[in-house]
């Protein structure tokens, strides 16, 4: 590797990478496979090195303190104190000179010892396309694009606390010690034994989990939150701080159900909130149409009839081309 990618990955195993850096190691890693083996070679070593069995043990000063009082013992038999010639300054001076460097020993051991420990923040990020990383409790994290998850070094000796920055999915381990918490700006998703999908971008309004095994615990310190369990999505309201709870009722492969009201809504989180529990694209032939508020309460309908109700209530139309919805104006009908 040429010194410079030493420097990237120096930096991103200690938490300090910059934006730039990551945009650098990530080209580096695209250019070739051998790069990733490399990296996923490296990461395993690191976290490897964190186990809780590599620990250095506590430097023993007792032992330490006890051979140099042998050691001193032994120095002064040596000398013939009877001997008048003998300077009693020099016998002084170097048992100052021996205790300073056993003193400094002991000083260094500790700093050493303790440097290991010390703990500081792993930052795993995306540029350009999503990545995918196995954290040391065996979790799975698929990060999407223009994303970012901040954890400790120390992250599942004593807890699991992630911090997140735009979109991942969350394959959840169960090694280590402590409960997996997603924190996504104000609000929190802790796991109940899960498979689940966090959506929370700081220029979004909302900020959405998507669960598709088990249940997570979806809540904020000042509101209890939800539990969201298996095929359902909540969504958390930045403005207002309330939850609300997306649930598809599957009656068939082709026919989905989806409970939800929107009251005073933006267009496009509606949209947003939509295509994610749908896995579809949506788009608006017109940026303006993205902006329009709408009300309105959907109670089982599937999404044809969701996206139906609301080019009618919008006077909008839809073109539908395989998994693509295209929202435009009906005064295009008229061309």
């Amino acid at each position: 590797m040429k010194p410079n990618i030493d420097l990237l990955l120096a930096r991103y195993f200690g938490g300090s990478s910059t934006p730039q850096d990551l945009e650098a190691l990530e080209q580096w890693l695209a250019s070739s496979p051998l790069n990733e083996l490399e990296f996923e070679r490296l990461t395993t070593l690191y976290q490897r090195l964190r186990s809780p069995q590599l620990e250095m043990a506590m430097p023993n000063t007792a032992v330490a303190k006890a051979k140099f009082m042998a050691y001193m013992l032994s120095e002064k038999q040596t000398v013939n104190i009877k001997d008048a010639s003998f300077p009693k300054t020099i016998l002084f001076k170097r048992w100052m000179l021996v205790a300073a460097s056993v003193a400094l020993i002991l000083s260094l051991s500790i700093v050493f010892w303790k440097l290991p420990q010390a703990q500081h923040d792993v930052v795993f990020a995306t540029q350009a396309k999503p990545l995918q990383r196995v954290l040391s409790d065996q979790t799975e994290v698929k990060l999407s694009e223009l994303s970012k998850i901040t954890y400790s070094s120390n992250y599942g000796n004593e807890a699991k606390n992630i911090f997140l920055e735009g979109e991942a999915s969350f394959e959840v381990g169960h090694a280590g010690n402590g409960t997996l918490r997603v924190c996504a700006d104000e609000t929190f998703i802790e796991d109940i034994g899960t498979v689940f999908e966090v959506s929370a971008y700081p220029d979004s309004s909302y900020i959405t989990v998507k669960v598709s095994t088990g249940q997570v615990h979806f809540y904020t310190k000042t509101n209890k939150g939800l539990v969201i369990a298996a095929n359902e999505t909540g969504v958390y309201d930045k403005k207002t701080k309330t939850f609300k709870l997306l649930v598809p009722s599957v009656e068939s492969i082709e026919k989905i159900g989806m409970h939800a009201n929107f009251n005073a809504m933006i267009l496009s989180e509606v949209v947003e909130i939509i295509t994610k529990v749908y896995h579809v694209d949506i788009r608006f032939a017109d940026p303006n149409i993205a902006m329009r508020k709408i009300t309105v309460n959907f109670d089982g309908e599937n999404l044809d009839m969701v996206l139906q109700i609301i080019a009618e209530t919008l006077d909008l139309t839809i073109l539908k081309e395989e998994n693509t919805y295209l929202l435009r104006n009906k005064k295009f009908n008229a061309q």
